[in-house]
């Protein structure tokens, strides 16, 4: 795993999180109009809440859109609960000179909302994988 470096505002955004929702959380990423947290193994129906009331309070709390990704030391299943809500048909990996590329599969209604406008979506995909599993580019076939 590469290693994490966190900013205090990531900082700050992990423990705020972690107080009002009681999930332990591994890792956080903040962009303009949304925060994706990376939580523990098991701890994903924490972070939620029942009826999703966790998640409602960070979102009007941080003023952004909220995501909880729940980790896996598996790779395969990582990158699928990076994906969700949108269901993975297959996921491989290759081994190039320059690092490990993984390939997803998913339906192809699916495939332009996981890219997301701009790339966005990917993006953060991708550097979810880089930070938790060395894996070096996320391409969508």
């Amino acid at each position: 795993m590469a290693e994490i470096i966190l900013s205090n505002e990531t900082v700050q955004y992990i423990n705020l999180a972690s107080m009002h929702t009681g999930a332990s959380i591994r890792d956080c990423v903040v962009e303009d109009d949304r925060v994706v947290f990376v939580v523990e193994k098991g701890h994903l129906g924490i972070a939620i809440g029942s009826k999703a009331k966790n998640l409602e309070k960070l979102r009007s709390l941080f003023k952004k859109s909220v995501k909880f990704v729940e980790f896996d030391e598996d790779r395969t299943r990582f990158v699928q609960n990076l994906c969700k809500p949108y269901e993975v048909t297959k996921v491989n990996f290759e081994d190039n000179d320059g690092g490990i590329i993984a390939r997803i599969e998913v339906q192809a209604k699916d495939k332009s909302k996981l890219i997301g406008k701009g790339g966005r979506n990917i993006n953060m995909i991708r550097k979810m994988a880089q930070r938790h599993h060395h894996i070096k580019d996320v391409q969508i076939i």
